[in-house]
């Protein structure tokens, strides 16, 4: 009897490849979702120690030049603070995609391989089937050798 020999071995292959480059994909964006929630926490840092340098600078003696200066940095802290929020919450969409991405090429490759499982299954069943088939033919034979 021939070798098994899965026909869609190739595309298993191919299958395989994809969802490598699927979990690969998903890393990359992970690591940029973590870098941004990092960013977004300094910002965050920053905005926190301007408010109180605010608070030291408001009690007591006023300075109005450095309230002003602390007062357009909070803005523009505030403002970098929402633009890095904008770029988490797309890198979450993304990031979200991706994994469908992976989930779905691992059910691919998942399907592909009980295919070939089940069809490996059906070989050795035949296999042994044939094997046995034969062990009878050659115990008939000899069995009507014998007899004669």
């Amino acid at each position: 009897m021939r070798k098994f020999r899965f026909p869609l071995e190739k595309v298993l292959e191919v299958r395989e490849l994809r969802k490598l480059i699927a979990e690969e994909k998903l890393a990359a964006l992970l690591g940029e979702m973590y870098r941004i929630e990092k960013a977004l926490e300094d910002t965050r840092a920053i905005a926190a120690r301007n408010q109180g340098y605010l608070r030291h600078h408001i009690s007591g003696r006023l300075d109005l030049d450095k309230v002003q200066d602390a007062l357009v940095f909070r803005t523009a802290i505030n403002m970098q603070i929402n633009e890095i929020e904008d770029a988490l919450s797309r890198k979450t969409a993304e990031v979200r995609q991706a994994q469908q991405e992976v989930v779905l090429r691992h059910q691919e490759m998942k399907t592909l391989q009980r295919l070939k499982e089940k069809q490996l299954a059906n070989y050795k069943q035949m296999y042994w089937w044939e094997h046995s088939k034969q062990l009878d033919e050659i115990a008939t034979m000899r069995f009507a050798r014998e007899q004669n």
